[in-house]
C-alpha cells in the first residue's frame, strides 16, 4: 500500500520544539495511528487498546513510563486516562520537549482530562480524514465531486490493496464506531431514536438546525436533542457553523448550520448507493456544499489557523455559504454543485459586498465561488475555484 502524505507533517517538528506533549485527535478511522507511526518514528509506540498493555500500566503505572526514558508514542490514551496524572509528573521532573505523543479518538471526557492535567504542556493536532489535497498522489483517488461526495475521505476507502467497498465500510462504520463512542458516551437506551436522530441529522447537512423540529419528529426533549448534538461535534462526527454577527443593515438568522464533517457517512445515512443515485437525489445541493464546507475546514487545520468560518443569511433571503474571517477582511464563499461557471453564481456575494458599504468598518474581500467544474477563472472580483483546487485557493488567507 502507498502511504499518503499528511498534510500535517510539516508542522511537527516545530511543535516538537515547544510542547513536551503532543495529542493527536480526530475520529476514528481518520489515520492518527499511521500519522504518529511515521512522523514520530524516532519513538517507542504503544497501543493501549491491547488488554495487555493496559494491565501492565494499570499494574504498575510508574514502572510502565520507565520502559521509555526518552519519550513513546501512547496510541489510543482513552484506554487509560489515568495515564495522564503520571505523565504530567514525569514531562515536569524531565523538562524535555516533543518526547511523548498521545492519539486519542476525542471525546468530552478526555478532553478534560488533558485540559487539567497537561493544561499548557500539550499540543493539539486534529487530523481530519483525508483532503483532496493529500488525495492527488492516490491511486484511486475521485474523478469527479460526485465521486469524492459519495466516498468522503476515511483513509481505509483508498487503501488500493485492501480494494474495500464503500457503501458495506461506511455501514460498518456507523454501526461499530459512532454506537462505540457516541452511544457509550451519552448511555443512550432507546437506540432506535438515536439511529432515526442520526438519519434526520443527515437530511439536514448544509441546512439550518432545527432541534425543535427534529425533538417533534422523534419524541425526544429538544435539550436532549442539543445534548446529542454536542457530543457529535465532539467526536468529530457534525460541525455547527455558525453565523456570522454583521448584520450589514439586514435582519440576520441566529441559529447555526449544521453539516458532517465526512459527505460520505451523510450519504450512506440517506442510503445513497452510487453516483447516479447521488446526483439525482434531491440533497446533491446540500452534500456538494457539505464536502465543500469540509475541505475548507481541513485546510485551515492543516495550516494551524483557527477556522475563523461563518455562514450569513438574512431574513429576507440572501444567503452567503460560508465566510471566513482574516486580518485583511472577510473571504465569501459561495458553492454551487453545478460544472457550469454561470456569472449568476456570483450574485450573492455581489450583494453582501455593497450592503457591506454601509458599514465601512467591515471589508468584504474578493471572494471564491466554488463549483463542480475544473476550470479557475474570474467572475467580476470574485473567482470561480474548482472543487479539487479549494486547498490551494485559499491557502494564504
Amino acid at each position: 500500500m502507498k502511504i499518503l502524505d499528511r498534510a500535517l507533517t510539516p508542522v511537527v517538528p516545530k511543535l516538537r520544539e515547544g510542547y513536551p506533549v503532543l495529542f493527536i485527535t480526530g475520529p476514528r478511522e481518520s489515520g492518527k495511528t499511521t500519522f504518529a507511526r511515521i512522523a514520530f518514528d524516532d519513538l517507542p509506540y504503544v497501543n493501549l487498546e491491547s488488554p495487555i498493555e493496559r494491565a501492565n500500566f494499570q499494574t504498575d503505572p510508574i514502572g510502565f513510563l520507565d520502559q521509555f526514558p526518552d519519550g513513546a508514542v501512547l496510541d489510543e490514551v482513552q484506554n487509560v486516562p489515568e495515564a495522564l496524572s503520571y505523565l504530567q509528573v514525569r514531562v515536569d521532573q524531565d523538562g524535555r520537549l516533543g518526547r511523548w505523543v498521545l492519539t486519542g479518538s476525542q471525546q468530552p471526557a478526555l478532553n478534560r482530562e488533558i485540559s487539567q492535567s497537561l493544561a499548557g504542556r500539550v499540543a493539539h493536532i486534529e487530523l481530519l480524514p483525508f483532503s483532496m489535497a493529500e488525495l492527488g498522489s492516490a491511486e484511486n483517488e475521485p474523478r469527479t465531486l460526485t465521486e469524492a461526495v459519495l466516498r468522503g475521505g476515511y483513509p481505509p476507502l483508498y487503501d488500493s490493496d485492501k480494494k474495500l467497498e464503500v457503501v458495506g465500510w461506511l455501514e460498518d462504520y456507523l454501526s461499530t464506531f459512532v454506537s462505540r463512542d457516541v452511544r457509550s458516551v451519552l448511555a443512550i437506551r432507546d437506540r432506535n431514536a438515536f439511529d432515526r436522530f442520526l438519519r434526520l441529522c443527515a437530511s439536514n447537512t448544509a441546512q439550518v438546525f432545527e432541534a425543535t423540529t427534529i425533538s417533534r419528529d422523534i419524541g425526544i426533549d429538544a435539550k436532549t436533542i442539543w445534548s446529542w448534538i454536542s457530543v457529535l461535534e465532539a467526536c468529530y462526527i457534525v460541525k455547527l457553523l455558525r453565523p456570522h454577527h454583521r448584520n450589514f443593515g439586514k435582519r440576520i438568522t441566529k441559529r447555526p448550520k449544521l453539516y458532517f464533517l465526512d459527505s460520505g457517512l451523510a450519504c450512506r445515512l440517506l442510503h445513497i448507493a452510487d453516483v447516479n443515485q447521488l446526483r439525482s437525489h434531491p440533497l446533491w445541493g446540500a452534500l456538494a456544499e457539505t464536502w465543500c464546507v469540509t475541505e475548507v475546514l481541513k485546510a485551515r487545520l492543516h495550516r494551524r489557523l483557527a477556522p475563523s468560518t461563518w455562514f450569513w443569511r438574512s431574513s429576507d433571503g440572501y444567503e452567503v455559504d460560508l465566510i471566513i474571517e482574516t486580518g485583511r477582511g472577510l473571504i465569501p464563499i459561495e458553492i454551487k454543485s453545478g460544472s457550469t461557471p454561470h456569472l449568476k453564481y456570483g450574485a450573492t456575494i455581489s450583494k453582501l459586498r455593497e450592503l457591506s458599504e454601509r458599514t465601512p468598518e467591515t471589508q468584504v474581500s474578493p471572494g471564491f465561488i466554488i463549483y463542480g467544474g475544473e476550470q479557475d477563472r474570474p467572475c467580476g472580483d470574485d473567482r470561480f475555484v474548482p472543487w479539487r483546487l479549494i486547498d490551494h485557493a485559499i491557502k494564504d488567507l
